[in-house]
């Protein structure tokens, strides 16, 4: 189809079927008519003005603009509605509903309640009948969404903490003393808990009865004890469990303090197995005011120096509790004359659970399990710096008998370390006429390190160099800024030695590990006992290294077919827990 248009005429060209084609004419229109469409269109692109809503010539631009108009006819609206014989209903209100001068028409409408934004504070209206309702925003309350909602008024913070509205639809739980959570919902108190002394008290712990009632006295005196924090009890055993009290026998920490001394030595065996069953099975029981309730945990402390008559039925024993029993947990501290750390790894839940009696880290692990999970006070932590300190001296040194297991124990020690994933760093030193440095704590590759430690060998160049020389120069190590230590680290050093050193040079030797320990190192004695030495001379080397040991849980014996429980139990506290001081404050 063609459309042609010829100046003042319209022409219809239309092609239809087979080819043919017919024009149409339209009708011109009147030049009067197509001026007023032109004056029209030009009146309806006006800007606004009060008098095109007045006159009759600006009808057509009134029409297109009926809502601006309606708001300059107050007077005529008022005129005319003031003729209506029937006012308007309540709700309603007289309107224009035409306002252009042509055709003004008036009705009774509903009035729209919303007009006057009756809403605040971002709410939205909506009309009704004579009446308007608001949705208001979160946070805003009130028939016109007026009101700020308090949301603390709920009491939204538990354990009484503070409340703060500190914007619109929000609140801060401000915690106090232990509390964590949005909600302060953590209490991160440690505890409750019920805590189980078994003290062994068999006759090779006689002269120890003493250092028991000490470490469980400091103990005592950093927890809170009562019905609703923590609860101890204490069982002896020897060739029976005897009960000394029970966990409501004292509630209170004089109370308690002064109930510890109760206990008395015996002349029987160390019966471990017997007293672990027992502590399950009639201590761990309400009859003797156990809480066996999901919130509560519960421990067993074991004091013993690891030497059971029963030792491989005492280990079984501590497995079968381990996994049948989820009411507590056995921690092991090692106490007495003897120290058998190969026993003491293995009767704890974990064998991370053994522990020196000279710190606090049985304590500190305790409470940090005892808190409510995610609490973050007490925290795992292994920062810690290692020496080795190897005596190569002819007389004294491991390696005499050209024994390289001592050299092969290091290497697994220092490998159980796991350097890569922890927070743990190494160096090692070599004493006899003078000292060596094999490698500071800067890091090494595994392999360096591993050709350094068996490229030691014994100095033939004096003999019976004393082990004070090595002492003080890892002294000087620990605290050199060159050698890569760090001032806020733990600090143990493991000297290697065969115990042959004269007796004269114990008390010194005593004096100046004392003087060690006080300043934040700790000293382990691994002392090799080869295959060739008599008893004799074990017995010696032992009773030196016992001699100088800050306490004789410091001693280990490194022989070649019990490396993997000594080195569990030797390298335990390089990983340890760190609790603030106040971790007890008291709650609101």
């Amino acid at each position: 189809m063609l459309v042609l248009v010829i100046c003042g005429s319209f022409i219809l060209s239309v092609t239809c079927h087979g080819g043919h084609q017919h024009s149409l004419y339209l009708p011109e229109i009147s030049e009067n008519k197509a001026k007023s469409f032109l004056h029209n269109r030009h009146i309806r692109s006006l800007d606004p003005h009060p008098d095109y809503c007045t006159y009759l010539r600006y009808e057509s631009w009134c029409e297109w603009h009926i809502p601006y108009c309606q708001g300059q006819q107050e007077f005529t609206r008022e005129h005319r509605c003031a003729t209506l014989s029937t006012p308007c209903s309540p709700g309603q209100h007289c309107v224009l509903t035409t306002p252009c001068p042509a055709h003004f028409r008036h009705n009774c409408v509903d009035k729209n309640e919303c007009d006057s934004n009756p809403c605040q504070n971002g709410g939205t209206c909506h009309n009704g009948n004579n009446q308007y309702t608001c949705t208001c925003l979160p946070g805003w309350t009130g028939t016109n969404c007026e009101i700020d909602i308090d949301e603390c008024a709920s009491t939204p913070c538990m354990y009484g903490n503070d409340c703060i509205q500190d914007r619109i639809n929000s609140y801060i739980c401000v915690c106090s003393e232990r509390f964590e959570g949005v909600h302060c919902e953590r209490d991160c108190r440690p505890g409750p808990a019920d805590v189980m002394f078994l003290i062994d008290t068999s006759f090779s712990q006689k002269e120890a009865i003493n250092q028991s009632v000490d470490f469980m006295t400091e103990f005592v005196k950093q927890i809170p004890i009562g019905p609703n924090d923590f609860q101890v009890s204490l069982v002896s055993f020897s060739l029976h469990p005897k009960t000394i009290f029970n966990f409501t026998t004292f509630q209170s920490n004089s109370s308690l303090l002064n109930a510890l001394s109760l206990i008395e030595s015996e002349s029987g065996p160390t019966k471990t197995s017997d007293a672990l069953q027992y502590a399950s099975q009639k201590i761990l029981n309400p009859a003797n005011g156990a809480r066996l309730l999901s919130n509560i945990s519960h421990y067993v402390i074991l004091v013993t120096n690891g030497l059971s008559t029963d030792r491989n039925q005492a280990i079984h024993t501590a497995q079968i509790l381990r996994n049948t029993n989820p009411h507590f947990k056995i921690y092991a501290v090692g106490i007495g004359e003897d120290i058998a750390h190969e026993e003491l790894v293995q009767l704890p839940t974990d064998a991370s659970l053994s522990f020196s009696p000279d710190n606090n880290d049985l304590l500190l692990a305790m409470l940090k399990d005892a808190a409510d999970y995610g609490c973050t006070d007490c925290n795992s932590t292994s920062l810690t710096d290692v020496i080795i300190l190897f005596d190569t001296s002819e007389d004294s040194s491991p390696l005499k008998g050209s024994s390289l297991h001592s050299l092969k124990f290091v290497d697994k020690l220092v490998d159980s370390f796991d350097m890569a994933h922890t927070d743990i760093k190494v160096a090692m030193l070599t004493f006899s006429s003078d000292s060596q440095i094999k490698f500071n704590f800067s890091h090494i590759s595994d392999q360096d390190m591993k050709a350094k430690i068996f490229t030691t060998t014994i100095d033939n160049r004096q003999r019976n160099t004393s082990i004070r020389v090595g002492l003080l120069k890892m002294e000087e190590f620990f605290t050199s800024p060159s050698s890569g230590g760090r001032p806020e680290a733990r600090k143990i050093c493991y000297l290697f030695t065969n115990g042959k050193w004269p007796t004269s040079e114990n008390s010194e030797l005593k004096h100046k590990i004392e003087e060690l320990n006080a300043a934040g190192i700790s000293v382990n004695v691994m002392v090799t006992v080869d295959d060739t030495d008599s008893y004799s001379d074990t017995d010696m080397s032992l009773t030196n290294a016992k001699e100088i040991a800050f306490d004789p849980y410091r001693v280990y014996i490194v022989e070649e077919n019990n490396d993997y429980v000594i080195i569990q139990a030797a390298a335990r506290e390089t990983r340890y827990v760190k609790c603030p001081s106040d971790i007890f404050k008291s709650k609101h």
